[in-house]
């Protein structure tokens, strides 16, 4: 049975959150504090983490770097009143796995429990010539030596591995590791796979990253 750590510090929120993880069969534990989260999670490590950005003692955002230092593999979804884009972004791009805002539904939370849970379930081993990416361990290699990539240059370069040979859309990448279906500004995508593109060339790669022009990338 799942085990879900939330950190909430408004309890009528948490209280939704507890019944809701309870009502679909998985054990929710809640902290109204940071710290008080991050000794349990030094004890145990959940299978999923839900965490409010902002709380009374350590910004969610400080406990997610923190956790993504150790840590790459346990999925963490933010939960938060901030609903600008960047704030989203940032959230993103330090490591966490979705992005949540209040107020929400309560199947719209449930949905998004399952989908990440089922993620991790899935798991393989993807390979094309000297690239292998263990999703488990959430580990790159190239030629055998380990080349650290992001939390999203990881997931970009899986979907391009699971779709070897055929393009994958802007919007299908967006979909996949943003989970948003809105592209509007494309730069932080055309970021992540300049930088992706780099590692795969400072470490001999031997595949590419093509850019199919309007409409998305393909790797061969």
């Amino acid at each position: 049975m799942p085990v879900i750590y939330y950190v909430e510090d408004d309890q009528a929120i948490g209280y939704v959150i507890e019944k809701t993880i309870n009502h679909s069969g998985m054990i929710g534990k809640g902290f109204q504090k940071g710290e008080l989260f991050l000794a349990a999670y030094q004890k145990e490590k959940p299978d999923l983490i839900l965490l409010d950005v902002m709380l009374p003692d350590i910004s969610g955002l400080e406990l997610l770097k923190s956790i993504r230092k150790v840590d790459k593999e346990t999925p963490i979804m933010m939960i938060s009143a901030l609903q600008s884009e960047m704030d989203k972004v940032i959230a993103l791009d330090l490591g966490a796995d979705d992005y949540m805002t209040k107020p929400f539904g309560v199947l719209e939370l449930t949905s998004r429990i399952q989908s990440k849970l089922r993620k991790r379930a899935d798991e393989k081993v993807y390979q094309l010539n000297n690239v292998i990416l263990d999703d488990k361990k959430h580990l790159c290699f190239m030629d055998d030596k380990e080349v650290y990539l992001t939390n999203k240059e990881f997931s970009i370069l899986k979907l391009l591995l699971k779709n070897k040979g055929v393009v994958v859309t802007k919007e299908a990448i967006f979909k996949d590791v943003w989970e948003t279906d809105f592209i509007g500004e494309t730069r932080t995508l055309d970021m992540h796979i300049k930088s992706l593109r780099e590692k795969l060339n400072q470490n001999q790669a031997e595949i590419e990253i093509k850019t199919i022009r309007g409409i998305g990338y393909q790797v061969e």
